[in-house]
């Protein structure tokens, strides 16, 4: 998420970005406000043009997970991604540099676009966005996939399953099953700390990162260093809206 930015005479914006780790394909979608809603139609967007993946990597922004007073109950985002298939991956608190291409492209998109043009309200703002991804993704040309442009690295690969819902239809998506994954890193108080909860774990696991998985299916919260199962702990969680 980008923003808050603003454009004179015409008020405050965000810019929803999504970036393929494979073929470094780029959306970039402008919205008014950090409605989940609006999140959700803008992946839908992307996963109907180019695919669905196989996770969808996010930081621990509010919109993304879904509420601090009911952390169980995930989001629209959260819920969209598993009605897909797509595993949600939270990566650590306060560590951007996980998310380290979308963030090197997000640095390129303030400075190249939206700091270099001047727009003359939001609906231009739309368009030009529209251009921008077609830009990047039929001229960028990247050294990690052998100075090939997304476009050129998205024709090498298999044909992927498109979403083909109905965008807007997508208000109300039952939380069934799944798992959900949030990478996070156990400090000295021996803390597994997830969204507003917290669980005390094994000394051994002090100063070193962890993968929490909500699974849905058997209610439960297992905890996993370098695959191995170190915790496992009933976590109940409502499958209903």
């Amino acid at each position: 998420m980008v923003g808050p930015k603003y454009i004179r005479g015409d008020g405050r914006f965000y810019s929803f970005n999504i970036i393929d780790t494979e073929t470094h394909t780029c959306f970039t979608k402008p919205i008014r406000t950090k409605s989940s809603d609006e999140i959700v139609r803008a992946i839908a967007e992307f996963w109907h043009k180019f695919g669905l993946p196989d996770a969808l990597q996010m930081d621990n922004e509010l919109a993304f997970r879904g509420s601090n007073r009911y952390p169980r109950s995930f989001g629209s985002v959260v819920r969209f991604a598993l009605s897909q298939g797509v595993a949600p991956v939270f990566i650590p608190t306060k560590e951007p540099w996980r998310n380290g291409i979308i963030e090197k492209f997000n640095d390129t998109y303030i400075k190249r676009f939206i700091k270099a043009k001047t727009f003359m309200n939001f609906e231009d703002l739309i368009n030009e966005s529209k251009d921008f991804n077609e830009f990047h993704n039929s001229h960028h040309r990247y050294s990690s996939q052998g100075q090939r442009t997304p476009n050129e690295a998205l024709k090498q690969q298999s044909l992927n399953i498109c979403y083909n819902g109905n965008i807007h239809e997508l208000k109300k998506i039952p939380l069934e099953t799944g798992v959900v994954y949030l990478i996070r890193f156990i400090r000295s108080d021996l803390k597994l700390k997830l969204i507003t909860e917290s669980f005390d774990v094994n000394e051994l696991l002090k100063y070193s990162y962890v993968v929490a998985e909500v699974n849905l299916d058997t209610q439960s919260l297992v905890v996993r260093q370098n695959n191995e199962i170190k915790h496992t702990f009933p976590y109940l969680t409502p499958v209903d809206w």
